[in-house]
Parts: C-alpha cells; structure tokens; sequence
C-alpha cells in the first residue's frame, strides 16, 4: 500500500516540505499532549495527598538522574505556589498543543490537497492527450468518475488518515514511553492486551480494500447511466423507455448502497472490538498496579499518571485502526488512477518540425488502417493539390471519416505513408500541423458558453473577424438578432439552438480560425434547404484558395469539386469529376440516381 502512495511521485511533484514541517508540528503536539498530563503527579501527590513526590524505582537511571533536580524543586514549594504554577504550566501547555495541532493540520491539509488538485490536472491533461480510438473504447462515466470520484476518495488519505495514523502511532508511542519510564514490568505486561487488536484489523483493512475497488466500479457505471439518462433523454421519452433506465439506475445505485454498507459495518466494528479488549485487559493491570502502590513501591500518583498513559494509548490505537482500515479502503483508487495514468496514447507527438503551410501537395501513399480487427482502409493512394477540392462519397462504414481523421493525426496509419510537401505528417507537430486545418463535424459540437466564445474558442476574440466569420457562414443576422447577440449562452451541446443553427456555427467556428486546409464532414448535413442554399454560395467564396476535403452526403453539394472519389469497403472504387463520374455510369451515377430520383438499381 505504501509502495502505491509512494508511486504518486512518477506523476505529479510531492511538496514534502508541507509534509516534513507537518510532521515535526505533529510531533511537538503529541509530545505536549505526553507532558500536559504529567501534571497528575505532583497534583496528586503534593497538592491532593500532601506527600512528597517519589521517582518510581523502577524509573531507568538516566531519566531519574535528569529529573531528579526537578522533583526536589516541587517537593521544596507550598501546595499553594505549586498549584499556581501547575495551571499556568497545564494552560502553557494546551495553548502550544493547540498552536502545533493547527499548523500540522494546515501542514497535512496543503499537502494532501496540492496532491489531489495536481492529480486531477494530470488526469485531465492525459485524457485530453489520449487518442481517439481511447475514447471509442472507454465510458465517459467511468472517466468521469476517476477524474472526480477516485480523485476525492484519496482526498482523506491523503488529509485525514494518512497523516492520522502518524500522529495517533506518535501519541502512542509518547504513553507508551511514559509507562515504560513508570514501571516497564508492569508495561510488559499491559502490552499483552494490544496483540489480539492487530489481526481482525489488518484482515478488516484487506476487505475493505477490495469493497473500495467494488464501489469505485459501481460508481462509474451509475455515472456512464447519468451521462447517458441524460444525453439520450429525446429517445428515452420517445421510446416510452423511462421505466426501464430508472430500473436500470435503481439496481445499480441499490448496489452501491450494499457496498458502502457491508464497508462501513466492518468499519464499524473495529472501534468497539478494540475498546472492549483493552478494557478487559487494563482491568488485570489496574489489580496489579494497586498492590504495588499498597506495597509502597510506586505513590499514587505515579499509578494515576501509569493508567491515564495507558488508557490514553487506546484512543489512538482506536484511531490508528480506523484509519488503517479507511487507508486501505481509499488507497484502492490508486490502481485505477495507475491503470489511466500509464496508459499510452497511439499518437505520438515526436515530431520536431513546425508546419510552415501546403505549399506543394498532400498524399495519402498506399494507407491501411483497421479497427477492432476489421480493415476499414485498405490500400488507399491519392494526392490532392494546394487548392484543390476533393470530394469523398460512399455508404456508411466506407471510412470516410476515418481517412480524414488521418489527416488531422487523430489515428495512425497502420500501414502506408500519409506526406505533405513530400514530408511524413509525423515529422511535424501537432499543434503545429492543426493550427493550419480547419474540421467541421457531421454532429455540431458546442460548448456550454457564449456564441462568442464557441465561435472564437477564445477569452480574447476579434470582433471584426467574429462577424466576418458569422456573416460568412449565413447566422450573422440570427445572432444579431438575440437580446444578448455573440453574448447568448448557447446551453449544455449548444441545447436553446436548432440543429441547423448549431451547424452553422461550428462552420463559423472554422472560417474564424481561417486555416489553410479544410475538413467539411457532413457539414451541411443538419441546414435545412434555404441555409444550405445560403451556404453553398458562401462556400464559393470560403474555399477560395484552400484546400478543402468535403465528405458529403447530398452529392449536389460536390458538384464544384475538382475532384470526387467514391469509397466502398474501404477502398477507392472510383474517381473524377461530377461529370466523369456521372458520364461512367457506375457507383458514383446509381447513388445520385439514388438519392434525387429514387431509382433503385
């Protein structure tokens, strides 16, 4: 376990000095608790009794020597004297107490909260990192819940009860010292109340574990059917499907609940099963501390002070012990943090050169590309000039998409090479490379923000370029026409916009940031037949002088294209013109048959 807190330090910097300053304060806090409670003896046996203070014999020489000196001086003083100075002496020492308690707490509290801030900054930075085909893969829910969930269950080992069992086992160890100093038979034979405690608690502390792991699972698939309750509500409602998602909702939360419980009962557990043991014990102890004062061996007060020691060592084993057992039950999302840390993204940014611009040519050289196993590109080759307008058609599942995300480095050729100006698109970087490429997706994608700031993707936009930008992609009046304007909060996935607004957005989005190369995947696939119309002539004006990839369902919008290739089962079955193509008479001509005069052949 410690070995997996101690792996934290390969991915974020510890700040052990908040660590080493809140253990020296932790220290001097247990010690003042230790010395606070020594005030029992001269309490007792001066003031109380009116006695003179006596060393027990059995007090190792070197600490009776050195307290000697003290004991003369109190035994010297009147009871009334010595009563003033044991109250300011008992406020001294709670006033430090409190003082050290507040800045080992302070201490642990930055350190265990600059971990957590920086581990949840590292897991963001590595997801956003991650390839796409990470994202095909994995749940956002299950992300979701690591990044948020895991990350706060470390928040109180790392706050609470990691630093806890230091100072409880600190504390324990000052008692234990001071009944050793008192009479070390009579500890020796104390200790043997303390070993029946450690079994049931470290096999307490393993089970724990394991039900931590089940419940962090069990909340990441409640919060994938979150996401999903609430990302699908259209077709919920419309498949009359609520019963069956709450149901599904309930078993999993109901699963939960089982978890967290059958944890917190052994939780539970743990602090009276070992109040109860050392009680029994300490009864034994008590019997036979009381002949020893009646023998006149030790005085009274040194038996006082022996069983306050010893009683007071229960209450941090009792918290070591429960510390120990939530430790272990919190430290079971350090695996799952691991296990996304040390993933590795497919896409390596190794490249070192910056992408000046297309100035010559892009080529796809003989590109393979398989998913899941299955190939959905197979040996792909064509080049597309600076300037140059290629059309990509095909059914669903052709690998459009897919040839196009290439382009952008969101997957890797598995095969083949993809160059531009004669140049691997490895070799650049990829913030470099798309800097200069501009994507519109077939599914408008928005943020929860202002039009503004989905448009310009920036705290700083340029209000000339923004309405340039708007005016350019058709929605500048319907965006001037808001009470707000380029000011409007478009909603959580842009949900106060039709889907036609949406889109026409996310194409303003692109014509901002002006890139050189252009990615239209299904772009006009949401516009309805006035605003596609608006928009294909802007379009005349928008790609002039780029190079532009249009992958486009209604194949009217590819007519201008300078070229067209037809994709089917992953390879290029055909290319040419709109009038080559048609004039063939094969795949290209039946689909446009297809789609505009329902013939079916």
């Amino acid at each position: 376990m410690l070995k997996e807190f101690l792996k934290l330090r390969e991915y974020i910097v510890i700040p052990w000095k908040h660590f080493i300053f809140g253990m020296v304060f932790m220290v001097l806090s247990a010690l003042l608790n230790g010395i606070s409670i020594s005030s029992v003896v001269p309490l007792t046996d001066k003031i109380i009794a009116g006695k003179t203070i006596s060393i027990p014999e059995n007090f190792p020489a070197i600490v009776k020597n050195s307290i000697e000196p003290l004991v003369a001086s109190l035994n010297s003083m009147p009871a009334g004297i010595l009563l003033k100075y044991l109250i300011i002496f008992i406020i001294s020492a709670i006033f430090l107490k409190g003082l050290f308690s507040y800045l080992h707490h302070f201490c642990f509290n930055f350190f265990g909260n600059r971990i957590l801030t920086d581990m949840r900054n590292k897991l963001y930075v590595k997801v956003t990192g991650m390839s796409m085909d990470f994202f095909a893969l994995e749940k956002s829910g299950d992300i979701t819940s690591r990044i948020i969930y895991d990350v706060n269950l470390l928040m109180k080992a790392f706050v609470s009860n990691f630093p806890g069992i230091i100072f409880q086992g600190t504390l324990a160890l000052v008692y234990l010292a001071m009944i050793f100093f008192i009479d070390w038979k009579l500890s020796l034979l104390s200790l043997l109340i303390f070993p029946p405690l450690l079994l049931p608690i470290y096999k307490t502390g393993r089970k724990l574990r394991k039900l931590g792991k089940k419940k962090q699972e069990a909340y990441g698939k409640i919060g994938n059917l979150i996401h999903e309750g609430i990302y699908g509500q259209q077709i919920i409602k419309s498949f009359n499907q609520e019963g069956r998602i709450t149901e599904k909702f309930r078993r999993e939360n109901e699963n939960i609940f089982r978890t967290v419980m059958s944890a917190t009962k052994r939780i539970l557990l743990i602090s009276p099963f070992t109040e109860v043991m050392s009680v029994l014990g300490a009864s034994g102890i008590l019997y036979y501390g009381a002949r020893k004062v009646l023998a006149g061996s030790m005085t009274s007060g040194f038996l006082f002070l022996f069983f306050i020691a010893l009683f007071s060592i229960i209450s941090p084993l009792k918290g070591m012990g429960n510390d120990y057992a939530n430790l272990k039950h919190e430290s079971s999302a350090l695996p799952r943090l691991f296990s996304l840390l040390d993933r590795e993204s497919r896409i390596k940014d190794a490249g070192r050169k910056i992408f000046p611009g297309l100035s010559e040519n892009i080529e796809f050289r003989n590109i393979g590309f398989s998913y899941s196993g299955k190939d959905v590109l197979k040996n792909i080759s064509f080049s597309v000039g600076r300037g140059e307008k290629l059309g990509i058609v095909g059914a669903t599942g052709a690998g459009k998409t897919t040839l196009v995300g290439l382009l952008l480095r969101f997957y890797e050729p598995e095969r083949g090479d993809l160059l531009i100006n004669g140049m691997n698109i490895k070799d650049f970087t990829l913030l470099s490379l798309r800097e200069h490429i501009g994507f519109v997706t077939q599914e408008p994608i928005l943020f929860n923000d202002t039009i503004r700031n989905n448009i310009s993707l920036s705290d700083n936009s340029d209000e000339e370029k923004l309405k340039e930008a708007a005016g350019n992609a058709c929605i500048k009046d319907f965006i001037e026409s808001l009470p707000d304007g380029y000011d409007t909060m478009v909603g959580e996935r842009g949900t106060t916009l039709s889907g036609g607004q949406k889109q026409l957005l996310t194409i303003a989005r692109v014509l901002y940031k002006n890139p050189e190369i252009l990615i239209l995947d299904e772009a006009t696939a949401s516009l309805d037949s006035s605003s596609e119309k608006l928009l294909q002539q802007a379009m005349e004006k928008i790609t002039e002088g780029r190079t532009v990839f249009i992958i486009a369902h209604r194949l009217s919008t590819l007519r201008n294209a300078d070229r067209i290739i037809v994709l089917k089962d992953g390879t290029i079955e055909e290319s040419g013109t709109h009038k080559e193509l048609f004039d063939k008479k094969g795949t290209y001509y039946h689909l446009w048959e297809l789609q505009y005069h329902g013939v079916n052949s």
